[in-house]
């Protein structure tokens, strides 16, 4: 998948690459409402050249894109870790990608790889600073708890009229605050996601198939993760508070990992059907947009453990 390359063109790939990196960076910093998207196919240019040109040349990419942002921005601690981990995701997808695993290892090997590598990271960053490592640490969950507060405080002034209780947007923004994990891993799974698909279909144009991401609307979760799922639902109803946040966590994952095998039986209803790419955008953007067609979602890819909806299908 690599191929031969004569030095002037990997040059040209790797400024490239860095080029994509560092523009997509700066549409998170200068739009943050188009930042959300960005940020999503960040890993895609790392991923993208390292099934092209090679491991040396995407990881030069990584580290040629994180230089001059920290040179751009002057905050190293920061920057490396966060949009380094979104580069390095790119970089271990296209290792696991290249070595033809099955979807569910690329996605969990990718994320350990990123999550142990930052870990080892920030590691060696607190031994080098004045601070440790709990310092670091706390720093940033207190100012992710302002910056959530200040969104509760800005929705509420933005909407007067509405009449909200300002205890009742306090106390959301708690809970939020104690979510957030599930939430973050779960947006973290969405951008691997939305990774591979895009990959998959710029390899596609390119006349290259990779088996482990060719069927991904034929996915389904081990059917093992029901009983996390009915073990869950009974330790939040203990009266252990923080045996109660950390199952509230775990399990908005797992209904997570359904909405992606619901997405997967919806997909496969589309194309069985060949469904015109408007309507399905269109039901795609409601299912994003609409917390009740997100449910559902779920409900179809949790139904699907037992019912197999394409099963069915195929013998109808």
């Amino acid at each position: 998948m690599t191929g031969t390359l004569i030095q002037p063109t990997i040059v040209k790939h790797i400024l490239t690459g860095i080029l994509l990196c560092i523009l997509i960076i700066a549409v998170i910093y200068v739009m943050p409402l188009i930042g959300v998207f960005a940020w999503m196919v960040l890993p895609l240019p790392v991923l993208f050249y390292r099934l092209k040109t090679g491991r040396n040349s995407s990881g030069i990419i990584i580290v040629g894109s994180l230089v001059v942002l920290v040179v751009f921005t002057q905050n190293f601690a920061f920057n490396t870790i966060y949009f380094g981990s979104l580069l390095m995701t790119g970089f271990f997808l296209g290792e696991f990608i290249e070595k033809h695993l099955s979807i569910e290892k690329m996605v969990l090997y990718t994320c350990f790889a990123v999550l142990g590598t930052c870990t080892a990271v920030l590691f060696v960053y607190s031994l080098t600073s004045a601070q440790g490592i709990e310092y670091f640490i706390t720093t940033y969950v207190s100012r992710y708890h302002e910056l959530s507060s200040q969104l509760f405080s800005e929705s509420a002034q933005l909407y007067p009229e509405m009449k909200v209780d300002r205890q009742m947007l306090e106390k959301a923004s708690s809970l939020f605050v104690l979510i957030f994990p599930g939430i973050f891993i779960n947006s973290y799974l969405t951008m691997v996601w939305l990774n591979i698909i895009l990959i998959k279909k710029v390899l596609l144009k390119k006349g290259i198939k990779v088996k482990s991401i060719e069927n991904l609307n034929q996915w389904k979760a081990p059917e093992y993760l029901v009983f996390g799922v009915i073990a869950l639902s009974v330790l939040i109803f203990l009266p252990i508070y923080t045996l109660k946040i950390i199952a509230v966590n775990c399990l908005i994952i797992l209904m997570f990992v359904y909405f992606f095998q619901g997405i997967a039986v919806v997909s496969y209803f589309f194309q069985k059907k060949r469904w015109p790419f408007a309507l399905r955008f269109f039901f795609y953007t409601l299912i994003g947009v609409q917390p009740l067609f997100m449910f559902l979602v779920i409900g179809f890819g949790l139904f699907d453990t037992w019912i197999n909806f394409r099963k069915l299908d195929t013998a109808m």
